[in-house]
């Protein structure tokens, strides 16, 4: 294979237009832009077409749809309805291959469910595989049906992980997806050969791991695909007689078989809904929780067990939305089984367009007869940037001079440390946007982490969180072996992953690891990802001691992280923050 012409750039869209929708942009493939679109419309975890990030991303390059190579959808699916209204900003959740929800909830044994999920795909999807994706594609944003493709759902989660934070790829990779379902799938086991992928493992809808911890979620009140992170919170507060009062419910509702699919006792989410409801009456929340959070890291577990008894690999990447669980990840990582580990940034639904933008690079390196060089993202510093220009003109906009202290000082790195060093949180608005469920320091709200009492008075001005649930922890990369328990050096630049930590940990970082078991979610800060916030840590560590900070997301609760100056001087003047480092200036209230 050769390589592409000198000045000739090879260019791959990834689209998702479902839960969290956004785009990314592979560029030569590497990506250069990737954000999702609740950024901009302000809806949480919103299923309206990506248009915004689709124009993100191809302004950041300079470039029109023309230009593309290919435009990837997010899915090997699309139905019969969503022809007319894939490109409307309407409920997803109401068309298409959304209705068989609808059908499931009268269903309530197995067999009928998944019948009537085949017959739902069978009738809204039937003959708008490829042909359908183009179609919606080129009615959405004028790309040529040509230049149009599908990826099957769980193929963009293995491929996001794998060619996006999976190194020296020349060692054999095994790649594990789990969530609730996509493209009738809830699971893949994939084995890297060389630079490409190849699936060995796949486990229908219905037998869903994922899905069980999401049903949990709701018996418990809170919401489905959004607060799964608060039972992972609560687990560890429960008693062992509460959790194995809870256990053997569901210790046996699933399974790996020997082919690494997923076995269920029962199959569907309507049955497997009931079910629960009815075994868990009066049982108590916090053993819920716990025993539902054990249950999830023990199947986990078997499955990346047998795939590497079945493969000998012993290097593992993880993705898929049910590896959104920290917990589950530290668990799979001190397996004596496992090598190397490397679960996906914010793996969610959130991360398939970095797939399929890596799917649509490889197609066009296909075409052009070029050999695919697929970079590893560096950082997840990917989205929007703003100038100072831009950041003046919104201060101005906000009468920002009149209601509050406004200044430029000579270094705002070191007065925000300062700040810090003084007992006060502040909120921190910096360089291009990062991408993902977590904020990674440039949308983020600061404080000391050795301050137990920080932690309500975070709450108290704009976070109001559950009183159970930790923050997490910045860490400089000099200062990582201090902190953290990491003895097979695993990756913690993503706060994707948890460690057990030392006992300087819970002295200085007490306030940024979880309450009980002291366990610490990281962001390991390194200066070359991120020089400026490298710089204000080590501001504070010289002043302090204590190498990191606790960062929270920049946002109101219920509400997507901040994206433009004028989201941060909305949350600001809504909130009872006191303190924001925006851009190069510094606003205060008096």
């Amino acid at each position: 294979m050769g390589e592409c012409k000198m000045g000739e750039h090879i260019y791959s869209l990834g689209i998702l237009r479902g839960h969290n929708s956004g785009a990314c942009l592979v560029k030569d493939g590497e990506v250069v832009a990737l954000v999702s679109e609740e950024r901009f419309n302000r809806i949480k975890n919103t299923n309206a077409f990506p248009f915004r990030s689709v124009e993100y991303c191809l302004s950041h390059e300079g470039i029109g749809v023309g230009e593309l190579d290919f435009a990837v959808y997010s899915s090997a699916q699309i139905g019969r309805h969503d022809i007319e209204e894939f490109g409307h900003n309407d409920d997803y959740a109401s068309t298409g291959v959304g209705r068989y929800w609808a059908i499931a909830r009268v269903l309530q044994n197995s067999k009928a469910y998944a019948a009537a999920l085949k017959l739902n795909y069978a009738l809204f999807s039937r003959g708008m595989g490829e042909e359908g994706v183009k179609q919606c594609l080129h009615n959405a944003i004028k790309v040529p049906k040509e230049k149009a493709l599908g990826n099957d759902h769980h193929a963009n989660h293995a491929y996001a992980a794998f060619y996006g934070f999976c190194p020296q790829k020349e060692d054999k990779a095994l790649v594990i997806t789990a969530d609730a379902e996509g493209d009738l799938v809830c699971s893949r086991v994939f084995v890297s050969e060389g630079n490409a992928l190849k699936c060995i493992a796949t486990t229908p809808g219905g037998r869903s791991f994922a899905a069980f911890y999401g049903i949990i979620t709701q018996l418990l009140g809170m919401k489905m695909n959004e607060h799964e992170y608060k039972i992972m919170g609560m687990a560890p507060y429960a008693s062992e007689y509460e959790k194995n009062k809870v256990l053997p419910v569901f210790e046996k509702l699933f399974w790996v078989n020997d082919d690494l699919t997923v076995g269920a006792k029962i199959e569907g989410y309507t049955p497997l809904y009931y079910y629960l409801a009815e075994k868990l009456h009066r049982k108590r929340f916090d053993g819920i929780c716990a025993a539902a959070q054990e249950a999830a890291e023990n199947w986990s577990a078997q499955l990346v067990k047998k795939a590497i008894a079945k493969t000998g690999i012993k290097k593992v990447v993880l993705s898929g939305g049910f590896f959104m669980n920290v917990k589950a990840n530290m668990k799979i990582s001190q397996m004596q089984e496992v090598g190397e580990i490397y679960p996906c940034p914010s793996c969610g639904d959130e991360s398939l367009p970095i797939g399929a933008a890596f799917h649509g690079y490889l197609k066009a390196c296909e075409k052009k007869g070029a050999q695919p060089k697929p970079k590893p993202l560096e950082n997840l510093y990917l989205g929007p940037q703003f100038s100072s220009a831009q950041i003046e003109s919104a201060l101005e906009k906000a009468d920002a001079h009149k209601k509050y202290s406004v200044e430029k000082p000579a270094d705002i790195e070191k007065e925000a440390a300062q700040l810090l060093c003084q007992g006060e949180a502040v909120a921190r608005f910096a360089g291009r946007m990062e991408f993902g469920a977590r904020a990674l320091g440039n949308r983020s709200i600061l404080a000391d982490p050795s301050r137990r009492d920080i932690i309500r008075v975070i709450n108290d001005q704009i976070k109001n969180r559950d009183f159970w649930m930790p923050f997490a922890s910045s860490i400089l990369k000099e200062r990582e072996g201090d902190y953290l328990v990491n003895p097979k050096n695993v990756d913690g630049s993503f706060m994707i992953i948890t460690f057990e930590t030392t006992p300087l940990a819970r002295k200085e970082l007490i306030a940024g690891l979880h309450p009980y078991d002291f366990t610490c979610r990281p962001q390991i800060v390194s200066k070359e990802a991120n020089p400026q916030y490298w710089q204000l840590i080590r501001h504070f560590e010289k002043k302090t001691g204590i190498g990191g900070v606790l960062n929270t997301s920049f946002n109101i609760h219920g509400e997507p992280i901040v994206c433009s100056p004028e989201d941060a001087l909305s949350v600001f003047e809504r909130s009872g923050l006191r303190n924001m480092a925006l851009g190069q200036f510094l606003v205060r209230k008096r």
